[in-house]
């Protein structure tokens, strides 16, 4: 497992007096690194001393005067530690040795209304996300827990990226995700989720992978001895519907566990869009509007053992399952072509009805092997992780079919029904090397079909990973790590499309072009190294690192000129830095040099089609993507409220990018073709604000607020792009009210500011969330029922403008929406509610 621990804050100070433990859990031994720890003079009663724990559990409480003094160490779930009478002179050390936690024998789900986690937590090197923090993340997925992040934003589709960038690796407790990107983050009920960790300027320890860094999920896991367990079941107006559970069966020396989870995570909006384009003197102005539906789905079941003995824990996971994503849009089109010959114009109109579909799912399995061998209790230790997926059955399908206007849509078949009619005939024909000739069911759609096509892409995609991590500690408060690390991803598989053809009432593949009809084998693999040295000196601690690369890529294709070979090693460098302040403050300061290598998605060079007037081609030649973080924050705590800000600067170099030009397709007039490339050098500098205030014991707020400048230097100026900057900006404030033992009601209002790319610029919007949660049958049962955006605000519209292309995109979101969640625990479960969010409230961005 990576260990995504924080720096050591021990110091060694000789002059002034220290209080110094290490932290446990009482059933397993295990280590708590994210307790509160709270130092009082006697008779005060505002803390003079505040701090976490480190990885290992340890913690230091420095800088502090002769006297007596009272210790308290509280985690929600948790019996709270005490420890009177603590006398010290100016210059003792009191060292109270392993504090073991007790887990509150009615669990948490009996005192987590009055007991409220702080919704961030700041380490030296990452972030902690807590999943309870939030009411509106129930029947939710993980994007819904980071939503209410400083910097992050969900756009019309559900897309997440962190301080304007999508380039972030998802782990789960440590293990590469089955998914990339958000759609990984999609398939994770929140329910089953933990905290998430954000490491946004990684150490030398983590994969360089991810201009933004790095999203950890840690899943929930029962320490309680016996057999306990939770179910939590969700709807919402949308026909979103998720059940997950979770068991545990823990002894003293082991655990075994099983879970799963379905999850139907539909997203419906009401889509605008105007278009023109000029190619070859035709200039073509489209709009369409309709309704657009997608899906993220997940049905799994997983299940584990771990065993402990005296200095080596073990532990075995699998989980398997079907999981993906597909879309739906019926769009009403209305086209009119315009062109010019020896001075004289013409113009022609057309009205069709348009449906397309895509489909992307994979039958996946997962498993692990995971081991520690401590050498010792003062964090001399040994870690080993091996991580296999074999890609069972991974299949991305695309369909779109043009309609005359004078179709009765009622007649028209589910589409669903339709891909799986045509996903069996593909399978048919490639088993027995037949070409398809696939003539739809309904007869109805074949009489008004004008155009029509379908695109499979069919591949295996197995991954495997091992790491080696060696920790040596050298002193009290000093470390040397190290690691190996090997990664290998492949991807081997074919992609056809094929085109209706109204004189043989059929669809036709067209095997003899390599843009419609080819085989492709990606092959990835990284070797790495990595060296780390970590101490401190009295309040100052440090850690520096260092990260070799290796990285062989490979794409063989079909396609005449496209396939390509990279060998490369890269270095990259990693620094954090931490100051403990007198008056209970802190200052971390990191840097950490990054890269984003382009993945096959980016690459293919074949065509796929969104809809008839959208289609998509990748570019072989896509180079990596370098980045450079700087991060400065600064902690404060008053007592129960915490004000922290945070600075940073992030530049990167060879910066890709989705790009949108006119294209002469064959199929019909005023399509547009979407590619990456490498645009330019794009600059992030800005603040993050987050402010954790008790205002009374009934209501407490959170004030999250993000600002930062945001600069992209175009060095591809024949797409039509320009250089564009722009001041962006987000602010949420989070209401929450305990309105008696039992309840509690949160709201929300969040404003999201506007954006730029190289083409254009995304407006500002702005919603309001309410939700109420009440707990029932001695907090047992638990029910939240959440308004999102209940004002009917939210509004995402985005202007592209070229010299050759104008294109204005309108989305509205679905309108009521609401969800009902309800959470059962037994057994003393410790239950963890969680949170929804409402950013992923549009569909249909990327047409």
């Amino acid at each position: 497992m990576i260990m995504i621990g924080g720096l050591a804050m021990m110091s060694a100070m000789a002059q002034t007096a220290q209080v110094k433990g290490r932290i446990t859990e009482a059933n397993t031994g295990q280590a708590i690194d994210f307790a509160d720890v709270l130092l009082f003079a006697n008779g005060d009663e505002q803390p003079v001393a505040h701090t976490l724990p480190d990885g290992e559990g340890r913690f230091a409480l420095d800088r502090l005067a002769a006297g007596n003094y009272s210790l308290m160490i509280r985690l929600v779930g948790y019996d709270i530690y005490t420890k009177q009478d603590i006398a010290l002179t100016a210059t003792s050390v009191a060292d109270l040795g392993v504090i073991a936690m007790k887990p509150l024998e009615v669990g948490l789900a009996e005192v987590e209304v009055v007991a409220q986690k702080k919704q961030i937590i700041y380490k030296l090197d990452k972030k902690i996300v807590e999943a309870s923090s939030n009411l509106l993340s129930s029947g939710g997925t993980a994007v819904d827990i980071l939503e209410n992040t400083p910097s992050i934003r969900v756009d019309a589709e559900g897309e997440v990226t962190f301080r304007g960038s999508s380039g972030f690796a998802v782990y789960i407790d440590g293990k590469p995700s089955v998914f990339s990107g958000t759609l990984a983050l999609q398939q994770i009920p929140s329910g089953q989720i933990d905290n998430i960790e954000i490491i946004t300027t990684p150490s030398a320890r983590h994969d360089t992978e991810g201009d933004v860094g790095i999203i950890n999920i840690i899943t929930k896991k029962d320490v309680r001895q016996g057999l306990n367990g939770m179910v939590n079941v969700s709807g919402s107006t949308s026909k979103t519907r998720s059940i997950d559970f979770l068991l545990n069966l823990q002894s003293k020396r082991s655990r075994w566990y099983f879970g799963g989870n379905w999850l139907d995570r539909i997203l419906k909006s009401d889509f605008d869009q105007e278009k023109t384009t000029i190619v070859n003197g035709l200039t073509t102005r489209s709009h369409s509007n309709g309704p657009r539906e997608s899906n993220n789905f997940s049905y799994s079941l997983k299940g584990g053992w771990a065993y402990s003995l005296p200095k080596t824990n073990i532990s075995i996971d699998l989980e398997g399952g079907y999981a993906g994503r597909w879309r739906r849009g019926d769009l009403d089109y209305t086209e009119t072509q315009m062109i010019s010959e020896n001075g004289h114009a013409s113009a022609n109109e057309y009205s069709y009805f348009s449906r397309d579909y895509y489909n992307i799912d994979q039958t996946f399995l997962q498993a692990s092997l995971a081991a520690e061998h401590k050498f010792d209790d003062k964090g001399h230790k040994l870690n080993f992780l091996a991580y296999f997926k074999p890609a069972i059955d991974a299949m991305e399908y695309f369909q779109s079919d043009l309609f005359d206007g004078n179709i009765d849509k009622k007649q028209l078949g589910n589409p669903h029904s339709v891909f799986e009619e045509a996903q069996k005939n593909y399978y048919a024909t490639e088993a027995k090397g037949l070409p398809s000739h696939l003539t739809p069911s309904n007869a109805y759609e074949n009489q008004h079909r004008q155009l029509g096509h379908r695109a499979y892409e069919y591949e295996i995609k197995p991954t495997a990973r091992i790491n080696l991590d060696y920790v040596r500690p050298y002193s009290a408060t000093g470390r040397i790590e190290s690691g190996y690390q090997y990664y290998s991803y492949l991807e081997d598989g074919d992609y056809s499309m094929e085109f209706w053809e109204p004189e043989e009432d059929a669809f036709l593949f067209r095997k003899d072009d390599e843009i419609y009809d080819n085989d492709f084998y990606f092959r990835f693999s990284i070797h790495s190294l990595y060296a780390i040295w970590a101490d401190s000196y009295k309040s100052f601690s440090y850690q520096v690192g260092l990260r070799g690369e290796h990285t062989y890529r490979a794409l063989k294709t079909n396609v005449p000129g496209a396939s390509r070979t990279y060998n490369q090693l890269h270095v990259f460098p990693s620094a954090h830095f931490g100051w403990d302040l007198p008056s209970d403050q802190q200052i971390m300061a990191s840097y950490s040099r990054r890269i984003t290598r382009p993945s096959l998605f980016y690459m293919e060079p074949y065509i796929t089609y969104r809809d008839f007037y959208s289609a998509e081609i990748g570019n072989p030649d896509i180079q990596n993507e370098f980045i450079n973080s700087f991060e400065v924050n600064y902690k404060k705590n008053f007592g129960e409220n915490t004000v922290s800000l945070t600075a940073f600067h992030r530049n990167r170099n060879n910066k890709i990018e989705r790009l949108r030009v006119p294209y002469e397709s064959a199929i019909r007039a005023g399509v547009t073709l979407d590619s990456m490339a490498n645009v330019g050098n794009d600059y992030s500098t800005g603040l993050e604000l987050n402010t954790q205030i008790q205002f009374a014991r009934w209501w407490n707020v959170t004030l999250n607020g993000s600002f930062y400048n945001y600069k992209v230097v175009n060095k591809l100026k024949s797409a039509g792009g320009s250089d564009e900057s722009s001041r962006n900006y987000d602010i949420l404030w989070n209401n929450g009210f305990t309105a008696g033992r039992n309840t509690r009601i949160q709201f929300d209002a969040i404003f999201v500011g506007p954006s730029v790319t190289t083409q254009g610029r995304t407006e500002a919007f702005w919603y309001a969330n309410l939700s109420l949660r009440q707990q029932m049958l001695s907090r047992r049962l638990t029910g939240t029922l959440s308004v999102r955006d209940m004002f009917n605000t939210a509004r995402y519209n985005s202007h592209i403008s070229t010299s050759n292309l104008e294109s204005v995109t309108r989305i509205r979101p679905f309108y009521p929406l609401v969800t009902l969640t309800l959470s059962y625990v037994f057994n003393n479960y410790r239950l963890k509610s969680s949170q929804d969010s409402d950013r992923d409230l549009f569909e249909g961005i990327n047409h």
